[in-house]
């Protein structure tokens, strides 16, 4: 019988005796215990309906709903009953009317108990355990019941209104009430037991702050098991707003998380918390998880441990200390860092020590760094790499800078090269660098912030040139720069090296195509984009002219046609979506709702279309016809051309970005072409459609019909 639930000996030995006789006589003495054990004797009439005793089945499942009838425990009653119906083939009135009497009982203390049953009768009912099933939901979420929101928080139910289908709970605060539909609720809706600590939050929220205060473990153990599932500190944080205030939020997180019972999954951002059985039990779940664990993912579970006791953390040496010798092996820089914790653990520091001593003996420095994840690991790799070759350290440095990408780091070698003496080494690094700024992104940015701090060495210094104009708008754009945008756009800002290399050493046509590209990147804040500007107009010397600026032009036309785009935007398409999004939401299921999802990610769209408007209509300069200076090639000429044989080509006008008009030869001030027209004079050579040419005349660009 491997196939059956576990039994009570007693029940198990006689079922497979067939000893009918004592089976029953066991279900009697079972009947007349202080505490019927409804489940196992539920199975035993599943096991005695397996080997076709039916009779006896259901004679003993009725001396059971008897039983606790007369004991008045109408929940488990309910519960036999239940299982009455489901076996027999057509149930009469008198069983389904015996059922809604037990429910009647059971459910007494539900306020809309009348309403439900009256709305879905039981009796007559041609499917009495479905019609069941529906009065036991709708009285599960009925008023007053407190429940959890799936990703919404804790509320009560305010209303359970049955011709609509309709469940209302209020979240308390300011917020308004939440609906959802009574076909949802399973999936959306989870009423919280007596004693649950997020309830207890909304019954005795003054109690249940004291005792979280007097015992932050408890009252965090409390929560996780309310939670049930691993949760982030963001998510522990949030439920106990009220409770545990902003101010005295570290003190208390920093007792809380000590609790032995605490079990922590995941690294870094991804930390997850939840509770084991006991504070043995989880110390067992996580040397379980430590010998289970990928080798990485050891690392900080052997952290974990280790801080849990002594002998925890002896049994967490022994079992990293064993792993050490595979590793070295396999991947010397996880050994590394295994190594690191180990020695941090008691009685097997020398252990650590002669698996380091061997990893830097017996592996190439470079294979070993890159195999180290973690920082103050790396640090000490270089450090070791030092001592051991003293005479070769630098170039294993430089040549690792080159690899190397956290910013404290790049400052370390850039600090130790230079006060060495190894200035050709650290040159030739940063020229590498510098050649190949896209395959080098985090250490290029991190030049870029280190040569204008004081104290930046001279090879760093020295590159501060107009040509780093060039690559700046990169690390803005390219993708190879997407993890440091934060950083690049940094650049920008004052004691920046953009501001210094604009003031100290571009000419003012250097600067302005610089400010120029920058303000075409929509992710550049427009702060930043004027801080530029200003610089810009600084270097000049004077304030320029609307015809020699090239940052931001278009004519009158462009520009009322870029109004009359946002006027629809703000006053049209925007709040057309909005009321869209609310009829969408009002629909329920918002996580499966196609159209709601839709129209929020239209509203973005939108609502990003405006700033950027709004952005470059406050930045954009009027471009008069007729007003550009014809010295020379400029914004608002029109430039005309021949070819080396004498024949004219035709012309070609610069304009702004909202003018441009390719196939009539209107060319945006920042395109390639332009750029290498701009101020060029007549009789100049340059290059036009592939070919050679030469500036004939420049002409104002005319006022248009």
């Amino acid at each position: 019988m491997a196939d059956r639930p576990e039994l009570d000996r007693d029940f198990a030995a006689a079922l497979d005796a067939g000893d009918l006789e004592r089976i029953e006589e066991l279900w009697l003495e079972a009947l007349e215990s202080p505490a019927i054990a409804v489940d196992s004797l539920l199975d035993v009439r599943r096991a005695l309906w397996k080997q076709g005793h039916k009779t006896l089945a259901s004679t003993l499942l009725e001396l059971l709903a008897d039983t606790l009838e007369q004991r008045r425990e109408m929940g488990a009653a309910l519960a036999v009953l239940r299982e009455i119906v489901r076996l027999t083939e057509k149930p009469g009135a008198e069983l389904v009317g015996r059922l809604e009497k037990v429910l009647t009982a059971a459910r007494a203390g539900c306020p809309s108990l009348k309403q439900v049953l009256e709305y879905h009768p039981l009796r007559g009912s041609r499917r009495p355990l479905e019609q069941l099933d529906v009065i036991e939901r709708w009285l599960d979420y009925d008023r007053n019941t407190i429940v959890e929101v799936v990703g919404q928080g804790v509320g009560t139910v305010v209303d359970a209104n049955l011709s609509l289908e309709n469940i209302k709970v209020d979240l308390g605060g300011a917020r308004r009430p939440v609906s959802v539909p009574f076909g949802a609720a399973l999936r959306y809706l989870r009423p919280l037991p007596p004693g649950d600590f997020r309830r207890r939050a909304v019954e005795d929220p003054v109690r249940l702050r004291r005792e979280t205060l007097e015992a932050p473990g408890e009252a965090l153990v409390g929560l996780l098991e309310s939670l049930a599932e691993p949760a982030d500190v963001a998510v522990i944080k949030a439920a106990l707003e009220g409770i545990v205030d902003a101010d005295g939020w570290t003190g208390w997180w920093a007792k809380a998380r000590k609790h032995p019972r605490l079990l922590v999954s995941g690294a870094g951002s991804r930390l997850r918390y939840t509770v084991g059985a006991s504070a043995e039990a989880a110390a067992d779940v996580l040397l379980n998880e430590l010998r289970a664990a990928e080798p990485r993912q050891r690392l900080a579970v052997a952290r974990r441990l280790a801080v849990r006791g002594a002998a925890e953390a002896e049994e967490t040496a022994a079992f990293l200390a064993g792993t050490l010798a595979d590793l070295a092996d396999r991947d010397p820089g996880l050994a590394w860092e295994t190594a690191g914790v180990l020695s941090g653990l008691a009685g097997k520091s020398g252990a650590a020590t002669a698996c380091r001593e061997r990893l830097i003996a017996g592996c190439p420095p470079l294979q070993l760094l890159l195999g180290i994840q973690d920082r103050g690991e790396r640090e000490a790799a270089l450090a070791a790499v030092r001592s051991a070759d003293p005479d070769r350290w630098a170039e294993l440095w430089s040549d690792w800078m080159l690899h190397e990408q956290h910013p404290a780091v790049l400052d370390l070698i850039a600090h130790e090269l230079d006060g060495a003496g190894a200035v050709d080494l650290l040159d030739a690094s940063l020229e590498a660098v510098f050649r190949n700024h896209l395959e080098h992104s985090a250490q290029f940015v991190w030049a870029c912030e280190a040569m204008v701090q004081p104290g930046a060495s001279e090879p760093l210094r020295r590159r501060a040139t107009p040509s780093l104009l060039e690559k700046l708008p990169d690390t803005l754009t390219r993708p190879e720069f997407g993890p440091l945008r934060g950083r690049a756009k940094a650049l920008l800002d004052g004691g920046g090296v953009a501001i210094r290399v604009i003031l100290e050493s571009a000419s003012p046509q250097q600067a302005d195509r610089f400010a120029s590209r920058v303000a075409r990147i929509s992710a550049v804040e427009p702060q930043r984009a004027r801080l530029l500007e200003q610089a810009v107009t600084q270097r000049r010397g004077a304030p320029a002219t609307e015809a020699e600026a090239p940052l931001f032009v278009a004519s009158e036309r462009a520009i009322e046609a870029k109004r009359r785009e946002l006027g629809e935007l703000l006053e049209v398409e925007i709040p057309k979506t909005l009321k869209g999004i609310t009829a969408a939401a009002a629909e329920g299921d918002l996580r499966e709702n196609f159209e709601y999802h839709m129209l929020r990610d239209r509203q973005e769209l939108q609502s990003a279309r405006a700033a950027k408007l709004q952005r470059e209509l406050g930045l954009v300069r009027l471009l008069k016809p007729g007003s550009a200076d014809t010295s020379r090639v400029n914004i608002g000429t029109v430039v005309h051309l021949v070819t080396p044989g004498g024949a004219a080509l035709p012309p070609i006008t610069i304009l702004g970005s909202w003018d441009a008009d390719v196939g009539r030869r209107v060319y945006a001030n920042g395109s390639e072409l332009a750029q290498r027209l701009l101020g060029s004079r007549v009789g100049d050579q340059v290059e036009v459609d592939g070919g050679p040419a030469t500036i004939s005349r420049i002409a104002a660009w005319p006022v248009e019909p």
